[in-house]
């Protein structure tokens, strides 16, 4: 099966909007001002559009995320559910999966990355398909976020000093066929860290990177 958030993932975060469940302290404090999360205060909610792959299909799914306001310099900041990144549609788990599919494998192409049992998942509206392009995107994307591979890095070492995680970064290679320009080198090898990371902090935490540290991806 493809890797994707579920109708049921989101159904459930939108209860806990509706039942006023979703609180601000799990935020970090305010890039600005330093102001602590639990003092912010709920501004507004905006509903959100996810893409989600249900039966190789690719579907809408609609939720409201809470948007809180820093009171110290009103800066205004996104909560996001553990299914979700930044700025992007799909789900988590699908740009995460998809994305180390490629940048795990050596040989793997953006053709190949796509590919779930033999065959991309696709639109029902017509015939189009998940394209490799959208994989490359996805990947430059994560690999830009360097301050946030920091930040959940020096948090996972605070909490278990003698992780394996340094060594399992420094062993990472980026096959010279991957790239052709040392911007690109450096994306490949940045995206592949965050998965890495991405993983311990799952076990670790029992969250996303990008729950937890929503305020500095939106800064990264």
């Amino acid at each position: 099966m493809p890797p994707t958030a579920t109708l049921e993932d989101i159904k459930a975060y939108q209860q806990k909007v509706e039942k006023d469940k979703i609180t601000p302290y799990n935020l970090p404090p305010c890039p600005r001002c330093s102001v602590e999360s639990e003092f912010f205060k709920i501004h507004a909610y905006r509903e959100r559009r996810f893409l989600i792959i249900i039966e190789m299909l690719i579907k809408a799914a609609y939720c409201s995320l809470v948007r809180f306001r820093c009171p110290g310099c009103d800066k205004t900041f996104t909560n996001y559910p553990d299914f979700a990144i930044p700025h992007k549609h799909y789900t988590r788990p699908s740009i995460t999966g998809f994305s180390a599919n490629y940048v795990e494998s050596d040989k793997m192409t953006y053709q190949q990355a796509v590919m779930v049992d033999n065959s991309a998942p696709g639109y029902p509206q017509n015939d189009a398909t998940l394209a490799p392009s959208t994989i490359h995107r996805w990947i430059t994307s994560l690999g830009r976020l360097t301050n946030t591979c920091r930040t959940a890095l020096t948090l996972l070492l605070q909490e278990n000093p003698v992780s394996s995680i340094c060594r399992d970064l420094a062993r990472i290679i980026v096959p010279q066929r991957k790239y052709k320009t040392n911007e690109r080198k450096k994306q490949l090898s940045g995206c592949r860290q965050l998965v890495v990371i991405e993983a311990f902090f799952q076990v670790t935490f029992k969250t996303s990177i990008f729950t937890k540290l929503a305020i500095r991806c939106a800064f990264s």
